[in-house]
């Protein structure tokens, strides 16, 4: 979903209709938060299928990977359409808020798992279990989404409020090694999971590299 919606962002903000599309999607930017925070609502009905983590997982994590990448798509290349999407940055990010937490409601609602009060469930044969990175980025996940308002943002103040929110980076890591811990012990060559794990994190870390020093690609 996340490549998918990228290209898409991509194909129409080089096409000629990507001032008019922009246009309407800035009238009706209330509808489309609104349907946006119904969706976040809506997700907790996820939870009336505690087999279905993979899905809330994959949601939670396509929804992350688009706001992050947005600002490069909007600052570095200068797309119109990633510019005018990123007044949908909070309800996104509460959207990928609560998919985290439902898909983690998904996970302690199966019957064999492990709890936080359990030794195994932050290492694992020796090393970090994935079930610790998944933990812990949650509770980042959590941070972020209940500060995700205005009322936060006046009571953290705009400089706190930001270094708080640039945790989504350090969400994104732990993130990543939730996954890696997750697949690792059902592999034999541990380097081509490794690669297919962070190959993305480091094209983002490039564009992001090139946002940080104000690079244009291409003229808006």
């Amino acid at each position: 979903m996340f490549i998918i919606t990228i290209i898409l962002i991509v194909i129409l903000s080089l096409l000629p209709v990507r001032d008019a599309l922009a246009g309407y999607i800035m009238k009706g930017r209330k509808y489309i938060s609104g349907a946006l925070y119904l969706a976040c609502i809506l997700s907790f009905f996820f939870l009336l299928n505690p087999q279905g983590m993979r899905d809330t997982w994959n949601m939670a994590i396509n929804v992350l990977w688009i706001l992050l990448w947005l600002p490069i798509l909007s600052k570095v290349f200068q797309l119109k359409l990633a510019s005018t999407l990123m007044v949908f940055r909070r309800p996104l990010g509460v959207l990928m808020g609560t998919m985290a937490l439902v898909h983690s409601g998904q996970y302690f609602m199966n019957e064999y798992v492990l709890l936080p009060w359990q030794q195994a469930f932050w290492i694992w044969d020796g090393q970090i279990a994935f079930t610790a990175w998944g933990f812990l980025g949650l509770i980042i996940a959590i941070i972020l989404t209940i500060t995700s308002n205005n009322i936060s943002l006046k009571f953290f103040g705009g400089k706190l409020w930001k270094w708080i929110h640039r945790s989504v980076y350090v969400l994104l890591i732990f993130t990543l090694l939730h996954v890696l811990f997750l697949k690792l012990p059902g592999v034999q060559d541990s380097l081509p999971l490794m690669i297919a794990v962070f190959f993305p994190f480091v094209l983002y870390m490039i564009g992001k590299i090139l946002e940080w020093k104000g690079v244009k690609l291409r003229k808006g």
